[in-house]
């Protein structure tokens, strides 16, 4: 079983990664003008938005153990 720290640092991981997608899909959306692309990257912007807080992360982990 993975430790609470391992965790921590996998959904950081995620949630920055979830930044440089969004980012890519609005540079893709100013590209091909595809609205697709506007509602994903708006998305991934949105989870690194709402999960960057170190207490959200740590919250979604501890309901995630029960």
């Amino acid at each position: 079983m993975e430790s609470k720290e391992e965790k921590k640092q996998q959904i950081l991981f995620i949630i920055w990664v979830n930044l440089f997608i969004g980012i890519y899909n609005l540079y893709v959306f100013s590209e091909m003008s595809s609205l697709f692309h506007l509602v994903i990257g708006i998305l991934n912007i949105g989870v690194w938005v709402f999960f960057r807080n170190e207490s959200i992360r740590m919250a979604v982990i501890d309901y995630r153990n029960r």
